[in-house]
């Protein structure tokens, strides 16, 4: 009675089962992905806004610190 009970599903994997987690772990992934990508430009950005304020510095050490705490909120946005 208990073997007309048993589907043939058990012990196997679903057919779709593989396919669904490889395709939402390839999205999962290519969106650290490009996160780490704009991560990275948003840090040269900075560092390049950075540069820009030392070399004003000198001539307006206002102008400067404002450059410096733009790079660093910049920096900073998808914390």
């Amino acid at each position: 009675m208990s073997a007309s009970l048993a589907s043939g599903t058990y012990g196997r994997q679903p057919a779709f089962g593989g396919a669904f987690r490889q395709l939402f772990g390839s999205l999962l992934g290519s969106r650290t992905r490009n996160g780490n990508a704009r991560q990275t430009l948003r840090v040269r950005e900075a560092n390049e806004v950075r540069a820009l304020a030392r070399s004003v510095e000198l001539q307006s050490p206002g102008f400067a610190a404002d450059l410096y705490a733009a790079a660093s909120r910049h920096e900073g946005l998808d914390d």
